[in-house]
């Protein structure tokens, strides 16, 4: 891992590369976070992927989130500095009845992870640099089997247990 950060160092020296060599969890999440500009989701559970959101909304930080199984991969940019933005538990809630499924356990197509690593580096450096256009409300659908993309609009979930603004009464 060190010589990964002394590379990209080298490459570009202006940028702050923090190496971590174990699990993040509880209020590291929180703090690591709230000193990002931008988080990478590249997890493979949703209790990884739901705490990122939490941080994410409560810091109002974007989140790309990635993920992969099989031959099938997606990839979404939550802008979660727009109030209107929707966010990873609009589109699956904590609560809801999602199967979890693993790459160690259902496998995964090596290539496709990078392929969806490096979109979502893509995303990251466009919401840096402040260039292009995000797919924000954006779920993109990758099949690896026949190359192609789809997209899907998702909505902020007005009854969202993590990003709905409380209404008062």
């Amino acid at each position: 891992m060190e010589e990964a950060r002394k590379a990209l160092a080298a490459v570009n020296p202006e940028v702050q590369i923090v190496p971590l060599a174990q699990r993040v969890a509880g209020s590291d999440v929180d703090r690591l976070v709230a000193a990002a500009d931008v988080v990478l989701d590249c997890s493979d559970n949703f209790a990884t992927r739901h705490a990122l959101n939490r941080a994410c909304v409560k810091h109002r930080k974007p989140l790309v989130s990635g993920a992969a199984i099989r031959f099938d991969g997606q990839l979404m940019v939550f802008d979660l500095r727009d109030p209107l933005a929707p966010c990873y538990a609009c589109l699956f809630p904590e609560e809801g009845e999602v199967e979890e499924v693993r790459c160690s356990t259902m496998g995964v197509l090596a290539p496709l992870t990078g392929a969806i690593g490096a979109m979502q580096a893509l995303e990251a450096v466009k919401l840096l640099a402040g260039a292009g256009e995000t797919p924000r409300g954006q779920l993109t659908l990758i099949d690896a089997k026949t190359s192609e993309l789809r997209s899907v609009r998702v909505k902020k979930d007005p009854a969202c247990a993590v990003c709905a603004v409380p209404t008062s009464s």
